[in-house]
């Protein structure tokens, strides 16, 4: 980046708000209370400034045992994924009935130190956008590669890049019902009982039974593969499901990718933070069939977690887990 960019970068951030949330529809939202982006501008051709607010009190992203506390990294998906949902519909010309696809996401967050939560008062972050290798048909676009930046105090804090499809909403429901064979079914048409044994909350590094996505584990130690388990997703978990949807969601996905690669590394839940996701979604995972999640040791400290649904691989993701170190008296 030249001094000028910089410059310009600095000026950009400098201009954001926090007082009040985007529209809804900028970030594809029902519920006022899931916006958490306040305020977004462009400094450049395809480069751009996005003001996100953390939430202090909600009841999924502020459901963690991890002490110290930071940010959750469910979140921050989260903060990037509204990020360039605004980005794409205020700047990229794509109308707000567009379904957005996403193909391949890989997020690493490089310094835990900046991602503290303060406690005290609302965390205040800055996410910066990149778009790259946009694809268009006349002046639609098709296609994009969306690079962002965590800004959290001023310093980076990680990376995000997300590939992303673009369909009109005609578009959308022929290729579903094709790819399918016929016409998917809402998740607010689905049972909402659970049918399996939920893993225990803590294990997972969260408090609350509704926000696990794991059923009916099983473990086999020694093995290549180190851990079996049901995907279980509440449809009426009001984060995950904010509106009907006919899928599991991108979000869903990684947070089971997340629990189920805690559960494996065998630290304890609350000293387990993903500090890393990579993540190829091969095609839709339908909310009427059973999906099977499973985790095998991967280089380092990466485990690949793979979901597979009808005999089929839909989603595989490569995911880092890091152990805290042990907070002191203070909880820091």
């Amino acid at each position: 980046m030249t001094i000028a960019e910089q410059e310009r970068t600095e000026a950009a951030v400098a201009e954001l708000a926090y007082q009040r949330p985007v529209d809804r529809v900028l970030v594809h939202r029902r519920a006022v209370l899931e916006v958490f982006v306040t305020d977004a501008v462009r400094h450049g051709d395809d480069a751009f400034a996005v003001a996100v607010q953390a939430p202090r009190a909600h009841s999924y992203y502020n459901d963690h045992t991890q002490r110290p506390a930071l940010l959750d990294p469910l979140f921050l998906l989260e903060a990037a994924r509204q990020a360039v949902t605004v980005v794409a519909h205020q700047w990229l010309d794509v109308s707000y009935d567009t379904s957005f696809l996403i193909s391949d996401w890989t997020t690493e967050f490089t310094d835990l130190a900046a991602l503290r939560a303060r406690g005290h008062a609302p965390d205040e972050l800055v996410v910066e956008v990149t778009a790259r290798d946009l694809k268009r048909r006349g002046t639609r676009l098709l296609a994009a590669t969306l690079e962002c930046v965590f800004l959290v105090g001023g310093r980076r804090a990680g990376t995000s890049v997300i590939v992303a499809g673009y369909l009109s909403r005609d578009g959308y429901t022929a290729h579903r019902e094709k790819s399918r064979g016929s016409v998917p079914p809402l998740s607010s048409a689905m049972p909402h009982t659970r049918t399996g044994t939920p893993v225990a909350p803590s294990l997972v590094g969260r408090e609350r039974t509704e926000n696990v996505v794991l059923t009916d584990v099983t473990r086999h130690p020694g093995a290549t593969t180190a851990l079996r388990a049901v995907l279980d997703v509440p449809v009426r978990h009001a984060a995950m499901y904010d509106h009907p949807l006919d899928h599991v969601p991108a979000m869903a996905l990684m947070e089971a990718a997340r629990q189920a690669a805690v559960l494996a590394s065998g630290g304890p839940g609350e000293r387990c933070y993903v500090r890393a996701f990579g993540a190829t979604f091969r095609r839709f995972v339908e909310l009427d069939s059973p999906v099977t999640v499973s985790v095998t040791p991967s280089a380092g400290e990466r485990l690949t977690v793979d979901f597979l649904q009808d005999g089929e691989p839909v989603c595989t993701a490569e995911v880092g887990v890091t152990v805290l170190p042990v907070p002191d008296a203070d909880g820091r």
